[in-house]
């Protein structure tokens, strides 16, 4: 077969030129290969490329793509300086410990305290504080944060608020994050305000019972009861009353604030107890103003818990609500059982307490009403008392209210289990 020559050329030429195209063509995959390998995280740049027309849709998606890199590199970098910024020069000891508790960063507080060497090291081994070792194992088990007071006794002695993250993994290591915050001064000015709380307690307790002893033997010897002389003694009689127990509930505080992180460990009877209230509003004259209702289950209700210090604390919420809610209801007294837990609960249909007062309520002194007369005999400090004997007890206080339609307060227990 013969092939014309002139068709023999054609097919060299295109051969040819379509060997030089696709030169071309590798050579511009190669440099857009090039700009991406060598990526300094500016654009791709189009005019060195001959089949502008074919890359150029290619081009604009990869430029497309490079701008969004760029926007989330440079707020992953700001986020990387923030977060390195806020670690080292937070104002508490901040430290990162791998499985093996080996410390693999400090801030520099953390250095300033416990030194730079204490970095690579056991975390036990330079810092002495019990039950930190259990502190960090109680956040693995839980895999949640946890925190809890504890004494330092190396490198010098302290009383830290530790709080732990709990691991979390980051690669093939599992890392927890540790911050200690110093709480020995404010432990200090705590003890001096519980020391000087106790000791003005101790020292007004005689003369004031002194003063009241005398008023009544005064009042009760007067021949005219209409004089002057009766009318002054009353004064002083409630005054001193009324310091009498000021001093009384200052005492009861000083002293729960004490054993407050010291859980009881005897079971009590609650029916018991709400028995006893309920026969002391019967005898009490002030408490029979306001109308109240006693649901007290027939079956044992026991819990772990300290006998007197619930009845105060039963006896001051019902004692509120009885004197304070002007309940148009009888205000209603319970005591129930949920599940594992045991529910006190005290609910009146009075005048109601705003929300901007109900988380001042546990505060000392804190009265709602300040022009309520002082003459009640009531301190500001029952409701404080109440919530440092609950937290000894590991129980909540809910107090929940509105104006003009009543309040509840309700103190939940865990029952008592018997193994």
């Amino acid at each position: 077969m013969f092939v014309h020559k002139d068709i023999i050329i054609v097919f060299l030429f295109l051969f040819v030129v379509s060997l030089i195209l696709l030169i071309i063509f590798i050579k511009d995959l190669k440099i857009i290969s090039k700009s991406l390998q060598n990526f300094k995280g500016s654009a791709v740049r189009s005019d060195k490329v001959f089949f502008f027309n074919l890359f150029q849709p290619l081009i604009f998606n990869l430029n497309l793509i490079i701008k969004n890199l760029n926007e989330k590199s440079k707020f992953s970098r700001l986020r990387i300086f923030f977060y390195d910024y806020f670690f080292q020069f937070f104002p508490d000891p901040l430290l990162i410990i791998d499985q093996n508790n080996i410390i693999i960063e400090m801030n520099e507080q953390a250095i300033n305290f416990f030194g730079e060497d204490s970095k690579q090291k056991n975390i036990f081994s330079a810092i002495r504080i019990p039950e930190l070792s259990s502190l960090i194992d109680e956040s693995v088990k839980q895999k949640k944060p946890v925190e809890k007071e504890l004494n330092l006794i190396y490198p010098k002695e302290k009383i830290f608020n530790i709080w732990i993250s709990g691991r979390r993994d980051l690669g093939k290591n599992k890392l927890n994050f540790i911050r200690l915050f110093d709480a020995t001064s404010q432990h200090n000015i705590q003890n001096i305000q519980r020391d000087f709380i106790a000791n003005a307690s101790h020292e007004l307790k005689t003369p004031i019972a002194s003063i009241i002893g005398y008023c009544e033997t005064l009042i009760n010897e007067s021949p005219k009861k209409n004089s002057k002389k009766e009318e002054f003694l009353k004064t002083m009689f409630n005054e001193a009353s009324r310091m009498s127990s000021l001093v009384k509930d200052l005492l009861s505080l000083t002293r729960i604030e004490r054993i407050e992180y010291i859980p009881p460990e005897g079971k009590v009877n609650l029916n018991e107890i709400l028995e006893n209230i309920r026969k002391t509003c019967k005898e009490r004259k002030f408490l029979s103003k306001t109308k109240y209702q006693f649901s007290i289950p027939k079956r044992k209700t026991e819990i772990i818990g300290d006998e007197s210090e619930l009845e105060q604390v039963f006896f001051n919420i019902i004692e509120n609500a009885l004197t304070h809610s002007q309940s148009k209801k009888p205000v209603q007294i319970k005591l129930m059982t949920k599940l594992n837990t045991v529910v006190f609960l005290v609910q009146d249909f009075g005048i109601g307490i705003s929300n901007q007062n109900i988380p001042m309520l546990t505060k000392r002194f804190y009265r709602i009403d300040t022009s309520r007369p002082r003459d009640t005999g009531h301190t500001g400090l029952g409701l404080s008392i109440v919530k440092h004997i609950l937290n000894r007890h590991n129980a909540q206080l809910n107090i929940q209210s509105e104006v003009n339609k009543g309040s509840s307060f309700s103190v939940t227990f865990e029952k008592y289990k018997s193994y």
